[in-house]
């Protein structure tokens, strides 16, 4: 059986600045990614507000980020993992092809944002339809756009969006919002138009984005012009595999140094239960795990 200091799992931003720092501190470490490397970050379109990049893509940023944990030192494995068995002072874990051992482990596998899964939303993808308004709303300067969500996430995102668009319009296929009276309230102060109950079913245009069909809550169909899209109909964390303290949505609790409730599983990136879902906040838990593991390690070793 393979063993290595630590196993990393999941190669996003925040993996993979852990796999870059475990790397540099000398430990034997490995990254495991069921998909792409980079994980959803590669869906972004522009990126604008990762320091030090103006104007980049999430995949040409996600690129540079892997070369550098490989030169570091890091191996990238494209597995599925199904199970981490705790063995006290190491951790097995179960991929499809074969079983590695590891002194500790790191969990970041991130969440995936929930499609609508209506005609033209994939087609859109970058080109209209998005999911990250902080990353992709200063693009559509001067024009309109919709954002399509309930809850305090899409509000917010409606919020943000009406200070650098010409017009923003929140559409809940809910009858009522669910996002808090503080939330509700800004909206109003914002003048920001608030369709309920309305579902979208399809996204239209030649090349780009240029409208959306609604279905209102009287049945009537209804096309509404706007350049861009933000879907906030949630998200699921990937974090089945792992048997840990987990909030009700399954998202990995962890302390200050990511630190899970297992001893020697850590956890960073947007999987874990924070208030502030960015490449930047990724990259701060991914290196403060990686930290807390070479410690972790090191002490193991004093001890012996």
């Amino acid at each position: 059986m393979e063993e290595y200091d630590v196993a990393i799992i999941g190669a996003g931003p925040g993996g993979l600045t852990a796999g870059i720092y475990c790397a540099r501190y000398g430990l034997k470490t490995i990254i495991i990614e069921k998909g792409i490397t980079g994980g959803t970050t590669t869906l972004a379109g522009r990126i604008h507000n990762y320091p030090g990049f103006i104007d980049t893509s999430g995949m040409e940023l996600m690129k540079l980020f892997e070369e550098q944990a490989k030169k570091a030192g890091a191996i990238i494995e494209n597995e599925a993992v199904s199970k981490i068995i705790d063995k006290n002072e190491s951790k097995e874990i179960q991929m499809q092809e074969k079983t590695i051992k590891s002194k500790v482990v790191i969990v970041s596998v991130g969440a995936k944002s929930k499609w609508l899964k209506v005609k033209g939303e994939k087609e859109y993808l970058n080109k209209g339809v998005h999911f990250c308004a902080t990353c992709d709303g200063p693009m559509y300067n001067g024009k309109e756009v919709v954002v399509i969500g309930s809850d305090n996430r899409a509000s917010e995102e409606a919020i943000y969006l009406s200070t650098v668009t010409k017009k923003a319009t929140l559409i809940s296929p809910k009858k009522e919002l669910t996002a808090d009276a503080a939330k509700q309230k800004a909206l109003a102060e914002r003048k920001i138009d608030v369709v309920l109950g309305a579902i979208v079913t399809s996204f239209e245009g030649k090349g780009v984005l240029s409208s959306i069909t609604l279905k209102t809550r009287d049945g009537k169909e209804e096309k509404l012009s706007c350049s861009g899209a933000f879907v906030y109909i949630g998200s699921e964390p990937n974090t089945e595999f792992v048997n840990v303290k987990k909030d009700p949505e399954g998202r990995i609790i962890v302390n200050s140094s990511m630190e899970t409730s297992v001893k020697g599983i850590l956890a960073c990136g947007d999987c874990i239960k924070k208030d502030l879902y960015q490449i930047a906040t990724c990259v701060g838990e991914g290196a403060t795990a990686a930290f807390t593991a070479s410690k972790y390690i090191h002490n193991q070793i004093g001890n012996e």
